[in-house]
């Protein structure tokens, strides 16, 4: 019986030898849950991202509910397609959990028990100050001759085992849980596999759709090393510049020039790289120039102020946030003029430059940003249908406002705030950048 746990730098060399470098991949999410949708697969779109940095394919993702013979036929059917398969869900102690148990069958292994996946149980359950029950150490019972992953944070630990000349590594459907092993023994084994290194930059763009950034790109999204990949998604649009090399600063030196040319292009919608988020640039930007922002918002219910106060030391520059709802709370608390709101309405361009102006008075800032609009799904008219959108900024120099058509998204209350609040960000760091405070 094999039962030592993994470790990459010495991992077995049956699953290196049968492995070789892996390209591609596949993920399979287990549970009914998911199929029912009670439950919403994150894990899928996070694993995707590191695969993609790490230079592997990703093939496909399927989702099996937990049933043991359409679990077992979709691992045999994703390892006779790729060089690895990743699951995640159905690791843990009730009969329902059947991930492993499906491994075993469809690689011919018996199921044995793992002393130190047992002992691992005991340990975590000392911890959580209780005592285990006999079905927990079902989370001990494993393929013979699959290799553990450990678990830092619960009691379902992994399995890595060759199928077929594919690799199968199981994963807890906990999303922390299975990010920080894959973080720590995936990740670095599929960088040992791969053949030298692969480094990738992501650059973030905004104000240009996809399609019409592509068209700009064209020549580049065709070339094969480095590869250049758009992702779009609620008005902000990424490539992601990934090169191969021997080593990293050879990569690196690839993905340069490409990446130069890029913002040659396309400088005037970039605004930052990496985990850069649109806020993120509008912070360093008021921080540069010592200089303040307050907010009003009726549409997007507070989203402007929380996006801006996610980022750690957002207090040095951002001074207040109001959420104006209602006509009444525009007139008393942003002084917006009564005749305004019956004569244009609260969705019109003089209301979002008075609430502009008000909230940067009120304040005391160098910059007033401002949302008002009709997000839906209901409450919109012919005049002013759902999706219609208002952003004010004002500032020192004085006040402009921008008419926002966001009726393609209608039906998604939730796309047209997130939509009104990247376009209000965009808006405002282009302003920022131009003016002083």
């Amino acid at each position: 019986m094999h039962n030592e746990k993994i470790d990459i730098e010495d991992a077995d060399a049956s699953i290196k030898e049968k492995t070789g470098a892996i390209r591609s991949a596949e993920i399979l999410t287990i549970g009914t849950e998911i199929l029912l949708g009670d439950l919403v697969d994150t894990n899928s779109a996070w694993l995707s991202s590191h695969l993609a940095a790490l230079g592997v394919s990703l093939y496909r993702h399927t989702t099996v509910g937990d049933n043991r013979q359409r679990i077992t036929a979709a691992l045999l059917e994703a390892a006779s397609r790729s060089d690895l398969v990743i699951t995640t869900g159905g690791l843990g102690p009730t009969s329902d959990d059947l991930t492993n148990e499906c491994l075993g069958v469809a690689a011919g292994h018996e199921m044995v028990e793992y002393p130190e996946a047992r002992n691992h149980v005991d340990e975590m359950f000392r911890r959580f100050g209780r005592e285990p029950t006999p079905s927990n150490y079902k989370q001990a019972l494993f393929p013979e001759g699959a290799k553990l992953i450990p678990n830092p944070v619960g009691t379902a630990m992994g399995a890595m085992l060759d199928l077929d000349g594919a690799l199968i590594a199981t994963f807890p459907g906990v999303p922390t849980e299975m990010r920080s092993m894959f973080e720590e023994t995936l990740e670095p084994f599929i960088k040992e596999q791969s053949e030298g290194a692969i480094v990738s930059r992501t650059l973030w763009f905004t104000g240009i759709g996809e399609s019409a950034l592509a068209e700009q790109v064209q020549d580049l999204l065709d070339a094969s090393d480095p590869t250049v990949a758009p992702l779009a998604g609620q008005g902000k649009v990424r490539l992601r510049v990934t090169a191969r090399a021997a080593t990293p600063e050879e990569a690196e030196k690839k993905i340069g020039p490409v990446a130069d040319e890029i913002l040659a292009r396309l400088g005037n919608y970039y605004f930052g790289e990496g985990d850069e988020t649109l806020e993120s640039a509008i912070g360093k930007l008021l921080t540069e120039k010592g200089a303040t922002l307050a907010v009003a918002e009726s549409c997007t219910g507070g989203l402007l102020a929380k996006r801006l106060t996610d980022r750690a030391g957002s207090s040095a520059y951002f001074i207040e946030g109001l959420v104006t709802y209602s006509n009444d709370s525009k007139e008393r608390l942003l002084r917006v003029p009564y005749e305004l709101l019956v004569k244009h309405g609260a969705v019109s361009e003089p209301v979002a430059k008075a609430m502009a102006e008000g909230v940067r008075e009120k304040a005391g800032t160098d910059y007033g940003l401002s949302i008002t609009g009709v997000a839906g799904p209901g409450g919109g008219t012919e005049e002013k249908p759902v999706g219609l959108v208002f952003v004010g900024i004002s500032d020192g120099s004085g006040t402009v406002a921008e008419r926002l058509d966001l009726s393609a998204w209608r039906r998604s209350r939730e796309a047209i705030r997130e939509r009104s609040a990247n376009r209000a960000f965009d808006l405002l760091r282009h302003r920022v950048r131009e003016t002083r405070p």
